[in-house]
């Protein structure tokens, strides 16, 4: 028996297999780029993140604009190549080599992960007063 496609599905909701937990911080944009008119930066300030590493669609609309955006707010970007997507294979290609040579480094997603897998716990919990207080939250932006 193979599963039918669900409908009425709201494509901004966040599906369950990433959806966060309770520490996660999500952060909701209106415009393509996640720094727009968001908290985003705050939040890495408060964090004392110095780096952003970007995955989303689209390549060449909301990735591009949140690479924009962080590298021009002095951030040092990693664009995890196959965790992001476009509507064609070129448009992705080109815009993944045209990020590479100005504004991020792009980097293999399995590399990403075994970054991930390499960061001691208790590095990214909430300065104290914080409400919150967890062990490794994760920023999404839905882009």
């Amino acid at each position: 028996m193979t599963s039918k496609p669900a409908t009425n599905v709201d494509g901004n909701d966040i599906v369950a297999e990433i959806a966060p937990a309770p520490q996660d911080i999500v952060v909701l944009k209106q415009k393509p780029s996640g720094f727009f008119g968001t908290n985003m930066a705050s939040y890495l300030t408060l964090l004392g993140c110095d780096s952003v590493i970007v995955t989303g669609t689209t390549t060449s609309g909301c990735v591009r604009a949140t690479v924009l955006d962080a590298f021009s707010l002095n951030y040092r970007i990693a664009l995890a190549e196959e965790g992001c997507f476009d509507r064609s294979q070129a448009s992705h290609a080109i815009n993944l080599c045209d990020m590479n040579a100005k504004y991020a480094d792009v980097v293999k997603t399995s590399e990403v992960l075994a970054y991930f897998d390499s960061l001691p716990n208790g590095m990214f919990d909430l300065p104290k007063g914080s409400p919150a207080p967890a062990p490794k939250p994760r920023l999404a932006a839905n882009m």
